[in-house]
């Protein structure tokens, strides 16, 4: 019967210790959304998977003006183009795929290419085949993609604003 005292404080020590240790490890393991705000680097946003055209716009100045005017040509465009989904993986490859529209049947679905992404992620390089692009990087996010691509000089100069979501 004297041991009795003895026992229970030891059990409800270790009960008061078994909790403790629970809230420890409730701060210890990091949760989900802890997780999911890392830092990315921007090579690893830009391959986070495919991007969809959201939006086409031009921005020029017409002659006279001193105003660039800015039109978005998404709407007028084919749903054949619309519906393309462009991928970047994180070794440097490029994949434009047709989407499940084509304008022309016998077309391969997907054309594949290489791209650069500058160390500072402000200029993207493209290449497919031949043809080599570089667009200007306006925006690069875990949900958004603008590029800006400047054909012409001076007062003759016309911007494409092409914007992509996942």
């Amino acid at each position: 019967m004297k041991k009795l005292p003895v026992y229970l404080s030891l059990a409800l020590a270790l009960t008061g210790l078994a909790s403790c240790e629970k809230e420890l490890e409730e701060v210890a393991q990091p949760t989900a959304k802890a997780e999911a705000q890392v830092q990315q680097t921007p090579q690893q946003l830009l391959a986070a998977g495919q991007w969809h055209m959201t939006d086409l716009a031009t921005v020029s100045t017409p002659a006279g003006s001193n105003e660039a005017v800015t039109v978005s040509m998404f709407a007028h465009m084919k749903t054949t183009l619309r519906d393309n989904l462009t991928q970047f993986t994180t070794d440097g490859r490029y994949v434009l795929d047709e989407g499940a529209t084509k304008a022309n049947p016998q077309a391969e679905q997907q054309k594949a290419g290489s791209y650069t992404l500058s160390e500072d992620a402000k200029t993207l390089t493209v290449k497919v085949g031949d043809s080599e692009r570089k667009f200007a990087v306006e925006e690069l996010s875990a949900n958004t993609l603008r590029l800006k691509m400047t054909e012409g000089e001076g007062a003759n100069a016309t911007s494409y604003v092409s914007t992509f979501a996942h």
